[in-house]
C-alpha cells in the first residue's frame, strides 16, 4: 500500500490523527445499499463512486492526545493478509509507527462497535495485547449482542479479537455515556449495531466527533436515510445518524469519518442551496 499524507487536526487542545489500516475492493452500490435504486446514484457519481461505478470504502482508525492520554479509536481489520477482501493486509501499527505514536504508547483503546473491521488489530498472533498497556473499551450491548447463540458464530471476529481481552484482564464493557478523559466521551449512537457509539470531543471551545459507522459512505452527509446492509436495525441507525447530524451542524463540530477517502476524513457538514455537502476540513 503506498503511504498516505498525514492527516492530522486540533480540537482545542487535542490532537485527532487518522490512521489507515487499508484499503478493502470496492462494493456494488446495490450489494452495499440494497435499497437504493441505480439511478438514485446519478448526483452522486462523480463525487461518490469510481471510475466504474463501485463505491470504495477505506478502514480508518483515529489516535487522539489528550489530557497527556492517547486514545485509539477502532483497530482496523488487523494485519492479514484477508481472503474476504481480496487478500489485502492491514498496515494500522505500521501507519501509526510513522506518526510517532508506538502501540505501548496507547492508553486506551475504544471501539465504536465489534464489527471485523474495527477490532483486528486487539490481539497479537501469540494472544497478547497489540497495545499492551491500554485499557480496551467495548460497548455492553455489543458484547451482549455478539455474545448470543444465534450471533456468535456468524461473529468469529468476536472470538478471535475481542474476547481473548477478557482473559486477558484488560477489557472494559461500558454503558450510556463514557467519560475517557475530561475532553474525550463516547455517547450511544445505536442501530448500526445495538451498542454502537461516537466518540465526541470537547476542548477549550472546540468540538469533534468521531463518527464510526454511524456515516459509512459520503453519500449519506448528502442522503442520511440511506442505510447499508451492514445495519443491524436500520431505522434507528437513520434515527440516530439524523440526530447525530443534526448536532454536528447545530454546534460546528469537525467529523472524523473512517471509511471516508484518504485525505477527507475529517470534514464539516454544510448547507447550501437546500442541501448538505462534505467541506473537508484542512490542518
Amino acid at each position: 500500500m503506498n503511504h498516505p499524507p498525514t492527516e492530522k487536526i486540533t480540537v482545542g487542545a487535542v490532537d485527532v490523527w487518522a490512521l489507515l489500516d487499508m484499503i478493502p475492493p470496492p462494493y456494488t452500490t446495490g450489494d452495499f445499499f440494497p435499497s437504493v435504486p441505480p439511478d438514485a446514484w446519478r448526483p452522486y457519481r462523480r463525487e461518490v463512486l469510481d471510475q466504474d461505478g463501485k463505491l470504495q470504502l477505506y478502514y480508518g482508525c483515529f489516535a487522539i492526545r489528550s489530557q497527556g492520554k492517547l486514545i485509539l479509536v477502532d483497530t482496523g481489520m488487523g494485519p492479514g493478509p484477508h481472503p474476504d477482501r481480496g487478500n489485502v493486509c492491514g498496515h494500522l501499527t505500521g501507519r501509526m509507527k510513522r506518526e510517532g505514536l508506538a502501540p505501548e504508547d496507547v492508553d486506551f483503546v475504544v471501539h465504536t462497535h465489534l464489527h471485523p473491521d474495527h477490532v483486528g488489530w486487539n490481539v497479537t498472533a501469540q494472544g497478547e495485547p497489540t497495545f499492551p498497556k491500554a485499557r480496551y473499551l467495548a460497548p455492553r450491548e455489543d458484547w451482549e449482542h455478539f455474545n448470543r447463540p444465534e450471533i456468535r458464530g456468524e461473529a468469529p471476529q468476536v472470538d478471535r479479537c475481542v474476547r481473548p481481552l477478557e482473559g486477558l484482564g484488560v477489557l472494559d464493557l461500558v454503558d450510556g455515556e463514557s467519560a475517557i478523559t475530561g475532553e474525550v466521551m463516547a455517547v450511544p449512537t445505536p442501530g448500526h449495531t445495538p451498542g454502537h457509539q461516537n466518540i465526541l470531543i470537547n476542548s477549550q471551545g472546540r468540538k469533534g466527533v468521531v463518527v464510526g459507522d454511524l456515516i459509512q459512505s459520503l453519500v449519506q452527509v448528502m442522503e442520511p436515510e440511506w442505510y447499508s446492509r451492514a445495519d443491524v436495525d436500520p431505522h434507528v441507525a437513520m434515527a440516530s445518524r439524523l440526530a447525530m447530524m443534526k448536532r454536528i451542524e447545530g454546534e460546528g463540530m469537525v467529523m472524523a469519518a473512517g471509511h471516508f477517502p484518504t485525505g477527507a476524513h475529517f470534514g464539516r457538514i454544510l448547507r447550501a442551496e437546500g442541501r448538505r455537502y462534505w467541506q473537508v476540513e484542512r490542518p
